[in-house]
């Protein structure tokens, strides 16, 4: 059976910064759409997932906003 390490962290946790955003492009139905691309293997794995999170949040929010914009 394999061992396992627990660490008990109270507080918040630093993740550290993510390095330098890269993005993959797609042609969808003739559209370009831009891909940020994360790599699963990186140390910075949590800092950069989270700031890609962050970035489609963002987005997605500022999307929203035009749509409401229009109304």
């Amino acid at each position: 059976m394999a061992k396992m390490k627990v660490d008990i962290v109270d507080g918040p946790i630093d993740l550290g910064k993510p390095g330098k955003p890269r993005y993959r492009t797609v042609h969808k139905d003739g559209k370009t759409v831009k891909l940020r691309v994360v790599d699963a293997d990186s140390p910075q794995f949590e800092a950069e997932f989270l700031a890609s999170f962050r970035a489609s949040v963002r987005k997605a929010r500022e999307e929203n906003k035009a749509i409401r914009d229009k109304i």
